[in-house]
């Protein structure tokens, strides 16, 4: 959630960057858009044409929840197999904040490595449940589309692990060493193993997350659905949105919130770069 704090550097923010015109100019013009997405979607249909796609499309539902059960259940063996080696894995999750961690509740750390060995069974199951995502998806694209697909399926995976290493060896300490400096003798930091975890794999997801920018805006600036024109004239506005999206995905703070938001920023100014080399070397 948005705390005060963060709603106040995100309309700063927007302020400082944009103007009181274009602040005003930018809800409108969202308020719009949202208004005519639910004018399409209340709009009236050609019943005969629902009827035809009527069984099209429960067939891709039957298809989609045929290839969700095979992933799930591909995740539970992984999660038996990894939950004797579940305090290893606590233990190595453990060192960016150095110190003991505590239980509270009898069932609290039987918990927390049953979660352990789950989250450890979906990495372990990864590469299956990509292929049950290819399999449902690849029916639908062209040959070109298709190695255009896994090439930035191979990149999105090495930018998830990216993100989520940089989190874990570059945010997590700077993060404890601030936020546990506001201690004293008198005040001291008792984490639970519980919220403990919950913080660390919620800001690696999260920066996981966010590394896919550059994924999302290559496959948009060049399939041609977005102008790279686009997303340069609306820099500053995504700049703003980034400070918006470290606000919703990282714990209430405000250095969390930065930290997310200037390798978002980075990620987009790169992200242009690429795309312009790209679309300049496919003209020519």
């Amino acid at each position: 959630m948005i705390g005060f704090n963060e709603a106040m550097v995100v309309l700063f923010l927007a302020l400082l960057l944009l103007g009181p015109e274009r602040v005003i100019q930018t809800i409108q013009s969202l308020r719009e858009e949202t208004a005519s997405i639910r004018s399409s979607i209340s709009g009236n249909n050609d019943p005969e044409t629902d009827e035809d796609e009527e069984p099209g499309l429960i067939n891709h539902l039957e298809e989609l929840r045929r290839r969700l059960l095979i992933s799930l259940g591909s995740v539970i063996p992984f999660a038996i197999a990894a939950f004797p080696f579940s305090n290893k894995i606590i233990q190595f999750f453990r060192h960016p904040y150095g110190g003991n961690l505590i239980f509270v509740a009898p069932t609290e750390a039987f918990v927390v490595n049953m979660k352990v060995a789950l989250a450890a069974g979906v990495i372990f199951a990864f590469p299956i449940i990509a292929y049950q995502m290819w399999m449902f998806i690849a029916p639908g694209l062209y040959p070109r589309e298709k190695r255009l697909f896994i090439s930035l399926f191979v990149v999105s995976v090495f930018l998830f692990a990216g993100g989520m290493s940089f989190a874990y060896f570059a945010i997590l300490p700077m993060a404890f060493k601030f936020l546990l400096h506001f201690s004293a003798p008198w005040f001291q930091p008792m984490l639970t193993v519980e919220r403990y975890f919950s913080f660390v794999f919620k800001l690696m997801i999260a920066f996981g997350f966010v590394f896919q920018l550059p994924v999302v805006i290559f496959f948009l600036t060049s399939s041609g659905v977005v102008p790279i024109e686009t997303f340069s004239s609306y820099r500053r506005v995504i700049w703003v949105i980034s400070f918006v999206v470290g606000a919703v995905l990282t714990p209430p703070d405000v250095l969390s919130q930065v930290m997310m938001s200037m390798p978002l920023i980075v990620l987009f100014e790169l992200s242009l770069l690429v795309s312009k080399a790209y679309i300049k070397a496919r003209n020519r």
